[in-house]
């Protein structure tokens, strides 16, 4: 059954600024999914609607971080029982998904557009000194693979691929494929990488 509306989560997110902001995140998120069922069962989609709920608290005033604390008390347990370290209020556009889990860290200020797909031992990291001292900038409907590196302050081009545990020191060109240590570009065409039910799962035909 294909998702084609969220009055799931209606009822539970009533703010107008939530719904028109938060809301509008969580949906896309939900909708990575083929099911409402796939959805619900997942890891990935709990650790990202905490997130994104839990992210919105920490942006308003005291009051709300207060009454937030239960809140990320149980997102913590999320990231915890997932092995998925993703900061409060890191900037990630619409439709993120995990694929798998355990040792996936992302750094605080790294930027993630719209659509990022990220499998398991994904590093998005923080270099601290030298030329590319900083975080990355992850573009959209970008496709990280297992035990992947992403180091410093690089930018990730749309729609590129990031092979199994490549170490990305440098930018990325839309629409390439890289690997190896350090990454290199092996083809121009990523979409050429997934038949047409993988490019439906990672958003490659959008």
């Amino acid at each position: 059954m294909k998702i084609n509306k969220f009055s799931d989560f209606d009822i539970m997110l009533k703010d107008n600024e939530l719904r028109g902001g938060v809301h509008s995140l969580i949906k896309s998120d939900f909708r990575r999914f083929t099911s409402s069922a796939e959805a619900l069962m997942s890891a990935s989609f709990a650790v990202t609607f905490w997130f994104r709920v839990c992210s919105w608290m920490m942006r308003k005033n005291k009051l709300v971080k207060i009454a937030g604390i239960p809140f990320y008390l149980w997102y913590k347990l999320h990231k915890v029982a997932t092995g998925i370290q993703l900061p409060l209020c890191t900037d990630i556009g619409a439709g993120l998904r995990f694929f798998h889990y355990n040792c996936i860290i992302i750094a605080q200020e790294v930027v993630i557009g719209s659509n990022v797909s990220i499998h398991q031992g994904v590093t998005i990291g923080r270099v601290f000194n030298g030329k590319k001292a900083g975080v990355p900038t992850i573009g959209n409907n970008v496709v990280v693979f297992a035990g992947a590196k992403i180091l410093g302050n690089v930018t990730v081009g749309d729609f590129a691929v990031i092979g199994a545990n490549a170490v990305v020191t440098s930018d990325v060109p839309p629409h390439t494929v890289v690997a190896g240590v350090p990454a290199k570009v092996i083809s121009g065409d990523s979409s050429a990488c997934f038949s047409e039910r993988w490019a439906r799962e990672f958003r490659f035909n959008e």
